[in-house]
């Protein structure tokens, strides 16, 4: 009879900041404190780091991963509303799209009118059952603490057959790349 394979826990992103903060409730001050003091500039860094590019490729990632007029749609950490702009321009109604965030910093420099905008973390999305017919993420799920919660949460506010689509950075392969996503990473 074959032993079955031991399933190792599931870890945060970056399982070496568990030892740096005191509890989980430190971690969440100290980004959510990040977020809120670096709000107004936000916009401004990620279209220089992004070399402008960043509304045609998160719309692309969006119809890639079957965005589509009509289709209701939660951002979970929203931030400033950069994917759920371009959720917007798909799905052709801003009262469709709804966008979930611990920061009210970040969401304050939101500015997507029409927009439901609420408070909230990805380990408990303020949202019934079955809301959704798409959920977005861009670049915020190295910021969840606990990954098993978030992505229960995610399969629970999801309508059956429901699509989910993560943005998140992967390591580059040219080295300038590299160097210029360490120096983000730092600041």
């Amino acid at each position: 009879m074959k032993t079955p394979p031991v399933i190792q826990p599931i870890h945060a992103p970056h399982p070496p900041l568990t030892a740096y903060y005191a509890d989980e409730n430190a971690r969440r001050g100290y980004v959510g404190k990040l977020f809120d003091n670096t709000a107004a500039d936000y916009d401004r860094i990620d279209r220089l780091l992004a070399l402008g590019s960043g509304p045609w490729y998160r719309n692309q990632a969006l119809q890639r991963a079957g965005l589509t007029a009509g289709m209701r749609v939660v951002d979970v950490g929203i931030g400033t509303g950069l994917v759920a702009r371009e959720a917007v321009k798909l799905v052709g109604d801003p009262a469709l799209v709804i966008g979930v965030d611990p920061s009210v910093g970040m969401m304050a420099e939101a500015h997507l009118p029409g927009v439901q905008l609420v408070e909230g973390r990805a380990e408990a999305i303020p949202f019934p059952d079955a809301s959704f017919d798409f959920l977005s993420m861009g670049y915020a799920l190295r910021h969840i603490g606990d990954l098993s919660a978030a992505f229960s949460e995610f399969h629970r506010v999801l309508k059956p057959g429901g699509r989910l689509c993560l943005l998140e950075i992967t390591k580059p392969e040219r080295t300038w790349s590299r160097t210029l996503l360490k120096g983000y990473m730092r600041g």
